[in-house]
């Protein structure tokens, strides 16, 4: 069963903040139509490097935005399974799934509820292609602070 995207409250976070739609779309690069579409609902699952661009935008830290977005996100589970293979075709994303201390993508996707097969199409694809639930899914997942694996990711990401 595949991980539909959870409502998240990205245009009552702006709205609040007080952000203009054009004005994040001229900074930050997204194209006006995804974020007035983010912003209305319409679009739910949100790219995970277009969030954290929206943070960079709204000076926020990622991991504030995340549990203002999505404050109902939970884990399926929390059992724990530890390994540290990484394997040598992985990408940058692949690489810190692999190094997460329980990277043993079986159980990731018990207690994530994303699916094994997208968890290991994301290991081998770029890391634009993760959207922000699944990103913040395997931060709680794997112990992480809110953020860290955005961060890590994303590190190279200027406005």
């Amino acid at each position: 069963m595949k991980l539909e995207a959870p409502d998240n409250f990205l245009g009552p976070y702006l709205t609040k903040k007080g952000k203009d739609s054009v004005e994040i779309s001229e900074i930050t690069g997204i194209p006006i139509n995804s974020v007035r579409k983010m912003r209305s609902g319409e679009t739910k699952a949100i790219p995970a490097i277009e969030l954290y661009k929206i943070s960079l935008f709204t000076k926020d830290l990622i991991n504030q935005l995340l549990k203002e977005v999505y404050p109902n996100l939970k884990l399926d589970s929390i059992d724990k399974v530890v390994s540290s293979k990484i394997r040598a075709d992985s990408t940058e994303l692949g690489k810190i799934i692999f190094s997460l201390e329980d990277y043993d993508l079986s159980n990731l996707a018990y207690k994530t509820g994303i699916e094994r097969d997208r968890l290991l199409r994301l290991t081998k694809l770029d890391s634009s292609k993760i959207q922000s639930h699944e990103l913040y899914l395997i931060e709680l997942a794997s112990d992480k602070e809110p953020g860290e694996l955005f961060a890590n990711l994303f590190k190279d990401v200027t406005l």
